[in-house]
């Protein structure tokens, strides 16, 4: 396959098993990341994360001596990483696509390409199984990391390479999540093998058919034929009612769902599974034990304790890679969480009002925010009046009456 210009194709076995080794770090196959998405917390939890990111749009700004941020929207970043990344994918789709693969594989990676000057024309997507670390040793012997990418004639150096980590244990490569998890996985999965199990044998148990004498097998193969045809949903009729000849006895031996705390274990799985990717049970659906205010208080926490972590780590990448090194220091790039308030219009409100009342923000300002047009004079800054100086409230009284008459009656 030809991605821009670069012939992108499969890896062989021998280099599936270096890349694997290399890249992924964490022991799951390239395969079997996509079989945890079959269960539906996992889905919910990756699903609810990187939409999450990939929905903030991403601000460019000049910060001056003084420290102060201003707009940069003619940076040729700005229109890259919130339009078009590169030609075949949205914004919301390459980052979206970015954190799936790094919480699912371990690492997310981006190719970054250049113009002359040195710019980036467009951030690729790379699939984790593309892409692996190799180590080459400079002039002086010293080791230098660089990325070896299955199709491309040369070694990428990192200064060219978006790579973001999952969680790692030495700053290199990152495990997927899958991994820590895997544990809690197989536990899930099996409960679900086992709730689908019951349902398909039509909510019986298995068991023992005993008979005192002796049998043919031909006899056995008839018992067999029968009792699955009347008994057996997938062959039978569901809740049929078998007859036992002579003295037959039928004994079960499978524990029952009540015994083997079926649901339980299923609804803890919810729980557990959460754990692993920080996120509360209430994003996956799980409202056994939640009320109004734990909703709000968890779209905090989701904020502070899943999301802003991903953010900086985003960020911090993007801001190192894209910019070029003269650029550091004077242009800066960050999420625009006010996103998250879009929903909650009472909380847009109260901050915007209290931006507003401290002279933080203008009037233009919040129209801007509401995609309302601009006013002709609201491009200033204003503050409350009710208010006063310390000094002056601990003054002599007499001194500030006399002094707040002059300034209401000047002396012409």
């Amino acid at each position: 396959m030809n991605l821009f210009g670069y012939e992108i194709r499969k890896p062989s076995k021998k280099e599936v098993g270096s890349i694997q080794a290399l890249s992924t770090g964490s022991g799951v196959s390239l395969r079997s990341a996509s079989t945890p998405m079959l269960l539906s917390t996992v889905y919910r939890c990756v699903d609810v994360i990187s939409d999450a990111v990939a929905q903030l749009p991403l601000e460019t700004y000049r910060i001056d001596s003084g420290g102060f941020k201003t707009p940069y929207m003619e940076h040729p970043v700005y229109s890259l990483m919130n339009e078009e990344p590169n030609e075949s994918m949205t914004r919301f789709t390459f980052f979206k696509t970015t954190i799936i693969s790094m919480l699912l594989r371990g690492n997310g990676y981006a190719y970054i390409e250049r113009d002359e000057r040195g710019y980036p024309l467009q951030v690729i997507y790379l699939p984790d199984g593309y892409v692996g670390i190799e180590w080459i040793r400079d002039r002086q012997g010293i080791p230098r990391k660089r990325y070896r990418v299955t199709g491309f004639k040369e070694l990428v150096e990192p200064r060219d390479m978006i790579h973001v980590l999952n969680f790692s244990y030495d700053g290199i490569i990152g495990v997927s999540t899958l991994t820590h998890a895997r544990q809690t996985l197989g536990i899930a999965t099996d409960s679900e093998s086992h709730a689908s199990g019951f349902f398909k044998g039509g909510a019986s148990m298995a068991g023992i058919l005993s008979y005192e004498g002796r049998l043919s097998e031909d006899q056995k193969d008839q018992m067999y034929k029968t009792w699955a045809k009347r008994v057996n949903p997938m062959t039978g009729s569901p809740n049929g009612i078998a007859i036992l000849e002579a003295n037959m006895k039928y004994t079960p031996i499978t524990i029952s769902p009540k015994d083997s705390q079926l649901l339980e274990s299923r609804q803890f799985n919810v729980i557990d599974i959460c754990r692993f990717f920080s996120v509360s049970p209430v994003k996956a659906f799980d409202l056994t034990k939640s009320s109004y205010s734990t909703v709000e208080a968890t779209q905090i926490a989701f904020l502070t304790d899943t999301i802003a972590p991903i953010l900086t780590k985003i960020e911090l990448e993007l801001q190192r890679k894209l910019f070029l090194p003269s650029e550091r220091g004077g242009v800066k790039i960050e999420f625009n969480t006010n996103a998250f308030l879009r929903a909650d219009k009472a909380a847009q409100a109260a901050y915007l009002k209290e931006q507003f009342n401290t002279g933080s923000i203008t009037p233009n300002e919040i129209r801007r925010e509401n995609n309302r047009s601009r006013l002709e004079d609201g491009d200033e800054a204003f503050v409350q009046v009710n208010v006063q100086p310390l000094k002056r409230a601990i003054a002599n009284p007499v001194l500030i009456n006399k002094s707040l008459s002059e300034e209401n009656n000047p002396k012409v």
